[in-house]
This record gives C-alpha cells, structure tokens and sequence, in this order.
C-alpha cells in the first residue's frame, strides 16, 4: 500500500457536491482516454473517495470507428491494456458506427471549439447510447475535466444529472461528476508518479492526451506530429482544399495546416509548451 499516494490523494479531496447520492451507490464509468487526467481521475476514486474496485470500469471511447488509427493515437490500445493491468480495473472499449474522419467528411467541415463535434458525436453520443443499453440501474459517469485548462472548462459545473443516459421511467439514473476539476496539472502529475503509472507515450510529442491531430495542437505540435504521420497528414491537407474550411484558427481568421507547419518553422527555436515531468 503506498502511503504518500494514499496521503496525498485524500488531501486532493474536496467534499462532493450535496445533490448527488453517496458513491457507493453507483456503478462508476471511468471515462478514460488515456491522458494524465483520466488517470488521476481513477486515482482520486480509489485512493481520495475510497471507492471499492468492483464499483469502477474503465470506458474508452474510440474517435476512429475501425481498427485503422487515423485521429486515434495507435499506441492506446497497448497502453490502455497496461493501465487497466497497473490499476486492476476491467476495461471497456467503445466505438461510434462512424468515425470522426468519415462525420467531418460528412460535414465538410472540421471540428472547432465552438462547434465541438468531435466530442459529442465520438464520445458523448457512444457513452449515453451504451449506458442506455445497459438497462436499469444508478450509473455515475466520471471524467477529468479541469478548470485549470480553460475557462470554457472552468465553466463546466463539477456535477450534473446525464440528461442523454438518463431516464427514471425506466428505472436507470445517470449522473456524472468531474472529480478533479479543482486540481492543477502538478497535482495529477504528482499522482501518476506516487502511483508508479508511467504516462501515455503520445506526451513526448504534444501536451494533451486527444486526438493525434487535435484542433487545439500548438503551431509546433502539429509539425512534430506531421512529420510522425506524414500521409494522414496529406490526406488532412487535402481534406481542407476539398472542404475549403480549415481546422485551425488564429485571431479568428482561418489558418490552413500547411501555413500552421510554416509558422512553427518561423518559431524554430522556441520551447515547446509543454515538459514532461520526471516519473521517476
């Protein structure tokens, strides 16, 4: 039993909101991406709330709908495989009929952060029609949002009933809970290192866990990562002079891939935005 991840994470906890019942009377959806948040997540659930191991699964929502990994990191099967072995925990893998691939083709147009399909198309939509499937039953999904990442996630509140998943007439309650958005990154990273987890490998070349080709990659990432996949990149290109839209922005003004790359070789030089803390 490790007592300094133990003492730190019950220090880490922040009393749960009152409108939601007790955690042991729910069976908890970890939803796990992979990333450090979604790891420190299931860390605060067994070591700072003390939540048994047989009320918590793992659930993975897959971007790309096939086995092919386009947007989806092609390590995360491997690693997911390691993390549910390193935390005991059962895993379970879901995947849209779409992918996010074929619903921006779809579309002709990429995701944005204000029209966020990528996540409720892939990941909100798979989870709720799931839990549905799943019938009767009180059903906590759990994810690692954090108000340190943004104000547009700063603003998501830390409890919630899930209206999509939800339904009393048929005797299923869905809530959802974000358990750590009072945390900052030192605090999970911090974690993950007290817990002997060793991070997704995807953060030696970009600071956020999601898709290999986030919208919300810096100017540098998204060189670093097409040179990584450098047809699937293309094939991006591509899609934009079909499209005529682009999936980045600067100032508001629309930033093609290609003139995104030529912006970090103007940056050659700088640092990266993020460093990947020793685990040592």
């Amino acid at each position: 039993m490790n007592k300094d991840l133990i003492a730190l994470a019950e220090r880490l906890t922040v009393p749960l909101p009152k409108e939601m019942d007790h955690l042991s009377s729910y069976r908890i959806h970890a939803n796990c991406s992979g990333g450090k948040d979604s790891v420190a997540v299931v860390l605060m659930l067994l070591y700072g709330y003390k939540v048994p191991r047989e009320n918590i699964e793992l659930v993975h929502m897959r971007v790309d709908a096939d086995e092919d990994a386009f947007f989806d990191w092609k390590e995360t099967d491997e690693y997911l495989d390691y993390l549910a072995n390193k935390l005991e925990l059962p895993l379970v893998i879901l995947r849209g009929e779409k992918s996010l691939k074929a619903r921006i083709e779809d579309r002709r147009k990429f995701p944005s952060g204000q029209t966020q399909f990528c996540t409720s198309y892939t990941k909100r939509d798979v989870y709720s029609k799931w839990v549905r499937g799943l019938g009767p039953g009180k059903f906590l999904c759990a994810s690692g949002e954090r108000a340190a990442e943004s104000a547009r996630r700063a603003g998501k509140p830390v409890f919630q009933v899930y209206k999509a998943a939800n339904a009393p007439t048929k005797n299923r309650h869905v809530d959802w809970l974000r358990p750590i958005h009072h945390l900052d990154a030192s605090a999970v990273w911090e974690l993950m290192r007290l817990a002997n987890i060793d991070p997704h490998p995807c953060y030696q070349y970009v600071s956020r866990c999601s898709c290999k080709f986030c919208i919300y990659l810096s100017p540098q990432e998204m060189k670093t990562v097409s040179e990584m996949y450098p047809e699937e990149f293309q094939e991006l290109v591509r899609m934009e002079e079909s499209f005529g839209h682009t999936m980045r922005f600067e100032k508001k003004e629309p930033l093609t891939l290609l003139d995104s790359i030529k912006k970090a070789n103007d940056e050659k030089g700088q640092m990266a935005l993020f460093e990947l803390p020793c685990m040592a």
